[in-house]
This record gives C-alpha cells, sequence and structure tokens, in this order.
C-alpha cells in the first residue's frame, strides 16, 4: 500500500530554535532576610515580571551561590512553598511545602565564597533524589496556577547576629514548548 506522505520534519532540528533550557537568578539574600520566608521566584499562570511564563517547565539544575561570605553561622535553606495569589504584601504569608526542598543547611558553606549546587554533602534532597529517579512530579515539574502559586523561598537563620553576607539562588529551568 502507498500513502502520501506528510513530511513534518524539521530542518532546524539540529541546531537551538528556543532559549531553552535558561537561567533565572534571584534577587540577593542578605542581613535583611533573617527569620523571614524569602520569596526568590513564583510560577503564575498569568505571566508578569515575577514569572517566566505560563507554560508547564522542568527545573533541571539548582545553585546557591554565596557572594558575600556571611559572619557568624548564618545557614540558608533553599524550598518550596506556595503563595494566595502572585501579589506579595509585606507581612505577607507562604505557605511552606518543603522547607529545604532543594538545598539542605549543609549543603552550602555560609561563610566560604561560592556556588553551591545540591547535594554536595552527599545527603540528598528530596528534589535531587526525584531529579537522579527521573520522577516528573512538583517541583522537578512545575504547573503554574494562579492560586495556591507554587514558589521556591529561601530561610536564612542565624546562630548569632549576621552583619554581613550575601548570596542569591539560580535555576535552570526548561520550558515545554
Amino acid at each position: 500500500m502507498v500513502t502520501t506522505i506528510h513530511d513534518l520534519r524539521r530542518t532546524d532540528i539540529r541546531r537551538q530554535t528556543l532559549q531553552n533550557p535558561y537561567w533565572i537568578s534571584s534577587g540577593i539574600i542578605d542581613k535583611d532576610a533573617v527569620g523571614l520566608d524569602a520569596v526568590l521566584f513564583s510560577f503564575p499562570i498569568t505571566a508578569d515580571a515575577f514569572s517566566p511564563g505560563y507554560k508547564p517547565f522542568f527545573i533541571t539544575q539548582c545553585v546557591t551561590e554565596i557572594i558575600i561570605a556571611f559572619d557568624g553561622t548564618a545557614a540558608i535553606t533553599v524550598g518550596t512553598a506556595t503563595l494566595l495569589t502572585n501579589p506579595v504584601t509585606t507581612g505577607g504569608a507562604v505557605s511552606i511545602v518543603n522547607a529545604d526542598e532543594f538545598h539542605l543547611a549543609d549543603d552550602i558553606t555560609d561563610q566560604t565564597i561560592g556556588y553551591y549546587p545540591s547535594s554536595l554533602t552527599g545527603t540528598d534532597s528530596a528534589w535531587s533524589i526525584a531529579l537522579i529517579l527521573h520522577v516528573c512530579t512538583y517541583p522537578t515539574y512545575v504547573v503554574p496556577i494562579d492560586d495556591a502559586v507554587p514558589t521556591v523561598y529561601a530561610a536564612l537563620t542565624e546562630g548569632g547576629t549576621i552583619a554581613v553576607g550575601a548570596a542569591r539562588v539560580h535555576l535552570c529551568i526548561n520550558e515545554v514548548p
């Protein structure tokens, strides 16, 4: 039997046609974040200045960068939370899903400048375990929504008073076309 071909092959298959994956970087985490839930990224359906877009995507890497070494015994964890709505007000609240989903406190040496990917200590976070097992569930696979907005946040705790220190979190995300 002979049929007519409908050719859907792409001539550009060997080169990147989308800027995908790409890195997004958070604002600076400093002494002002001590004891607060620092919202780093939020992912609503409605694209706005705070979100990369409305499509589902994979988080393929998470790296925390210590830009200025923290003094004292600072500890940063990076986890997941939700926001009731995407607009955030001063004094607003997040609902914690997993406080150290991406980075356990001992993944990051807060007193040493450098880049810290998840699971440097050999103790895997929930996110890195899911990534290793290729489990496509939140937070390795994120589906943006407008209520209970998926959020990545950081918590900075101190053993003494923090006078100096700065960090930021970088996520490599890969949008589903």
